[in-house]
């Protein structure tokens, strides 16, 4: 067994960034692309180059498969699972970057059948923290580099499974970081699914403002960056309702927090506001120069031994299959 292919579902800017790192390096794969959207699919093929070849139908995609990557969004994630569960190789590693980790593993032990599954999320790198642009067009291959891989494999997936995982990471410029899928999703509990919530209220609340209209001119990219998790507005309630007393206890800490820049602005206190602004930007401006560095990673993987670039990607699967030819 030779790996040849590399099939991405989802073609967004993730997608499109994860095509056009494996197109940086010197591997010799066939990269197909699927996504809804037969447009993107397009733009991704012919316009940002991320992709070999566009395949319409998700079935025929997967089932090319050696590896498989999936960027869609985590609303989507069951249907494509359930569609396609059936249709993989024996040998696929299927990498998840879907956004509710446990929920991942659970659909993946339901639809599954055969094949490796791993639940990952590439991080994103520091420069690009900023861009809220979401299309192939601004897909870049140094997308997750000096940034985490995170890795929460299935506990059927074969070592030489996670270890492939590993180094696909590794191809995209992110270093390894195991975190079990229940701590993942309680930490993100805060940093992705509370700025869903926001953004709900947020936009609402101005949307029936009597001057809404005039707003809309006027609005910028604080407005544009705080609404962004709008582009899936399907995935808010799943994040929301995943654990649900996080979620509120979330929100009440939040509502504390107003509650204080509600009291200062009601009080005129020019001082105190500014003195809390000032002490949160340096602390903000204190993580993003950790994320920078990215030098806070306690649990990276035992150092790889050098391969050729064909075994540094496809691990002990290639190893594997070619022990199964002879």
């Amino acid at each position: 067994m030779k790996t040849q292919t590399i099939t991405i579902l989802g073609l967004n800017r993730t997608g499109a960034s994860v095509g056009l790192a494996l197109k940086q390096s010197p591997l010799d794969v066939t990269i197909v692309g699927h996504d809804t959207d037969v447009a993107r699919s397009k733009l991704a093929k012919e316009g940002v180059l991320a992709i070999d070849q566009a395949e319409w139908s998700l079935v025929s995609a997967a089932r090319r498969a050696d590896i498989l990557v999936i960027t869609s969004p985590t609303a989507d994630l069951e249907s494509i699972l359930q569609v396609i569960g059936t249709e993989l190789q024996a040998h696929t590693l299927v990498l998840d970057f879907s956004g509710l980790k446990r929920r991942g593993l659970t659909l993946a032990e339901q639809h599954v059948r055969q094949g490796h599954y791993v639940g990952a999320v590439p991080i994103l790198a520091a420069d690009y923290l900023a861009d809220g642009r979401s299309d192939p067009t601004a897909a870049t291959p140094d997308l997750f580099r000096n940034s985490a891989f995170c890795l929460m494999p299935s506990p059927h997936a074969e070592p030489q499974a996670v270890e492939t995982a590993v180094n696909f990471g590794l191809l995209l410029g992110a270093l390894p970081y195991f975190i079990d899928p229940d701590e993942y999703d309680s930490l993100v509990q805060g940093s992705d699914t509370l700025p869903g919530l926001v953004s709900l209220a947020m936009f609402n609340a101005l949307q029936k403002a009597t001057g809404w209209r005039d707003m809309l001119r006027f609005a910028g990219l604080p407005f544009t960056l705080m609404t962004l998790p709008l582009e899936n507005e399907r995935d808010i309630p799943l994040h929301a309702l995943n654990n649900p007393q996080a979620t509120l206890r979330w929100l009440d800490a939040l509502l504390d927090e107003l509650r204080t820049v509600r009291r200062l602005v009601a009080e005129e206190n020019e001082e105190l506001l500014s003195a809390y602004a000032e002490q949160l930007a340096t602390e903000r401006e204190k993580w993003l120069n950790a994320r920078q560095k990215n030098d806070w990673d306690e649990r990276r993987s035992p150092p790889i031994r050098p391969r050729t670039m064909s075994e540094h990607l496809f691990g002990g699967l290639a190893r594997r299959g070619e022990d199964e030819d002879e």
